[in-house]
């Protein structure tokens, strides 16, 4: 897992690869709490592409989408899942997150992604 702050785009994109674990969905928010660049206003990308396999647990999934984010309630927050299988995990996280993270999308890729958060922030500067 890999977190990158773009501070002139006002984005943490975090990749995963490989197996995704309880432990890497577990381990996101303190890790990315402890960037020096992390800005609470920043939107954020969660690029699931690279994962091969994954033996996450729904408990661990619900766990990490009930606590508090680390992000201001009207950042936008995309996760890209290609894979079937972690396209559904994201969605059930959508689900238990709606109250912490209202406003997220799961896509297929990352031009979506950007899109999504493009059309975000037009619809917050109305």
């Amino acid at each position: 897992m890999r977190v990158t702050i773009d501070v002139s785009q006002r984005l943490v994109i975090c990749t995963f690869s490989d197996e995704l674990t309880d432990a890497d969905i577990l381990g996101l928010a303190p890790l990315v709490r402890s960037h020096p660049d992390l800005d609470p206003s920043f939107s954020a990308i969660m690029d699931f592409s690279g994962v091969t396999a994954s033996s996450v647990s729904t408990s661990a999934i619900e766990k990490a989408a009930r606590r508090p984010g680390n992000f201001n309630p009207t950042s936008m927050h995309v996760v890209i899942a290609p894979q079937d299988h972690i396209f559904g995990l994201a969605r059930m996280s959508q689900v238990f997150a709606e109250k912490t993270r209202p406003n997220s999308a799961v896509v297929r890729t990352m031009e979506e992604a950007h899109e999504f958060i493009r059309a975000g922030r037009q619809d917050n500067k109305s």
